[in-house]
């Protein structure tokens, strides 16, 4: 049941508030691999401690959905705030591999509970008619402190020993987030779910049954898999190359991811939506090359752009890809299952990142991540996955 007939309701705000308070203190670790150079953590480790935030939304996100409801999201909003709280003031008395294990998974278990329970919250203050518009804002809200976290970490706290300082900070926005979860109207959360149809074990061996729904799959943990990749060890290598504040590559490719989703999103309903994700990994497996390359400010900018365009044309559309080859009644399971292949890159990512890097070095770790690429555009070439198009005949 919808709250408001309008969008920007104060719960609607307070809502993305919050996820915007938490996406800021998540992106605050741009500087995180520097940072455990600094602790002297062996590079083999440093890849699986950074990628081990992301292993407990692997187990909880799909506990979470069976039980969470209107009654008790508010609720668990709460754990995990308080949970990431807890784990950003805990990053300071962690120097060793285990404690760092440690807080790291206590703050993806606080995320991945707020994050579940805030998407459960949100549906209720969207108007049926503004769904497109609602959720286009929750995920520029998402991307934003990405655009603005790098560079203000590049230019405030420039050496390694400020990065728990600037975890203080983030842990005292989260308070805040605090703060408005109390202010959101009950009856929201008062209001029971629709009751939805029930998903059994032998309706998800049937749908994964369909080839092309294994190769979305794969091509999204691919996907994601890169791109943290470069999130989390860009900078290191930018820093050596003597650019001043390599935050700005990030500032750069989301504005560029932002941009592409508010003005181009009705372009994408006009081209196979196949072809495009093919040749938009293409495209990035080229950029991810190049990066090794890229010593001058001019170059460095222009292929942050290049970069985020395309991030910003393959991430909706791969999603786009899946509601469109998915039987109607298995279109929520497998855009859950696509969440959950997000979630798995950013834990697979980070990790065999880590391994290339302490191993090969950065040159090979950019070529690891256009490999990535090239398998997903390779996975989606051949025409027999290809696609209903906007005439709604099959391509290929």
């Amino acid at each position: 049941m919808v709250t408001s007939e309008r969008l920007f309701s104060r719960d609607f705000l307070l809502l993305n508030l919050i996820f915007f308070i938490a996406s800021a203190a998540t992106a605050i670790f741009f500087q995180f691999h520097r940072y455990l150079s600094f602790l002297g953590i062996p590079e083999g480790w440093s890849g699986f401690i950074i990628a081990a935030d992301a292993l407990p939304a692997l187990i909880l996100q799909p506990l979470l959905g069976i039980f969470l409801n209107n009654n008790n999201a508010r609720r668990w909003m709460a754990v995990g705030v308080v949970s990431m709280i807890a784990a950003l003031l805990s990053y300071k008395f962690a120097a060793t591999v285990t404690l760092l294990l440690a807080v790291r998974i206590l703050q993806g278990t606080g995320f991945a509970c707020l994050i579940a329970a805030m998407m459960v919250l949100i549906v209720n203050y969207i108007p049926s008619q503004k769904s497109g518009t609602a959720f286009g804002i929750v995920s520029t809200v998402r991307l934003v402190p990405y655009a603005l976290v790098p560079p203000l970490m590049g230019a405030l706290f420039r050496t390694s020993h400020d990065f728990t300082k600037a975890l203080t900070y983030g842990a005292l926005l989260m308070v805040f987030s605090l703060s408005a979860l109390y202010l959101l109207k009950p009856q929201g959360a008062e209001q029971k779910l629709s009751p939805q149809q029930s998903i059994h074990m032998k309706d998800v061996t049937e749908d994964l049954k369909d080839r092309r729904v294994l190769i979305v799959l794969a091509v999204n943990l691919l996907l994601y898999s890169g791109y943290t990749t470069i999130f989390f060890f860009l900078e290191g290598y930018y820093w050596k190359m003597g650019i001043e504040n390599p935050g700005f590559f990030f500032t750069i490719a989301t504005i560029t991811m932002i941009g592409i989703r508010l003005f181009g999103g009705t372009l994408f309903d006009k081209f196979n939506k196949s072809s495009l994700t093919l040749w938009s990994m293409a495209g990035l497996a080229l950029c991810y090359a190049l990066l090794s390359f890229t010593s001058h400010y001019s170059f460095f900018y222009l292929l942050a752009f290049f970069t985020g365009l395309g991030w910003g044309i393959v991430m909706p559309v791969l999603n786009a890809l899946m509601f469109e080859i998915s039987a109607p009644h298995f279109r929520g399971l497998n855009l859950n299952m696509s969440l959950t292949m997000m979630q798995g890159g950013f834990f697979v990512g980070p990790f065999l990142g880590g391994l290339v890097h302490g191993w090969c070095g950065y040159n090979m770790l950019f070529y690891f991540c256009a490999g990535l690429s090239l398998l997903s555009s390779g996975l989606l070439w051949r025409p027999a996955y290809a696609v209903h198009d906007k005439n709604g005949g099959r391509n290929g």
